[in-house]
């Protein structure tokens, strides 16, 4: 699990299990964007999935989706945005967010993410559709 931001962590499908039994940075929102679901889950965590490919355009009404559940999410709490691996759709994702509040911009922010996580591999189908709609 990596912290991008003061509130805001990037991972696998495996670090999100793990909060069931140990969350020591009080994750409260688990974003899921991969179709594989959390089962080991505490009921003090809300957890939201919204399953995106990682090799085809990601349509905008899930887009829109992903970015209003991160903005409604992050005001209360911390939120743990993952995918299978951690390694496309979840670091894409963030650094789209990370854009659209104006902190940098996406190329900027995956970089940023890239030094944070070191194992990363966009899917550039995902990530030119993510940008298209920036």
């Amino acid at each position: 699990m990596t912290r991008v931001w003061e509130r805001l962590f990037v991972a696998g499908i495996d670090d999100a299990e793990k909060l069931a039994t140990a969350n020591p940075f009080t994750v409260t929102t688990v974003l899921s964007v991969c179709r594989n679901v959390v089962w080991k889950r505490v009921s003090d965590i809300n957890y939201v999935q919204i399953p995106i490919s990682d090799s085809r355009p990601i349509p905008v009404g899930k887009f829109d989706s992903i970015m209003d559940a991160l903005a409604e999410n992050i005001r209360w709490g911390t939120v743990l945005l993952h995918c299978f691996a951690g390694l496309s759709r979840a670091p894409i994702l963030t650094a789209a967010w990370m854009h659209i509040t104006g902190y940098k911009s996406i190329e900027a922010a995956m970089l940023e993410i890239a030094e944070l996580r070191r194992t990363m591999d966009p899917s550039p189908v995902l990530l030119n559709s993510v940008k298209e709609l920036l």
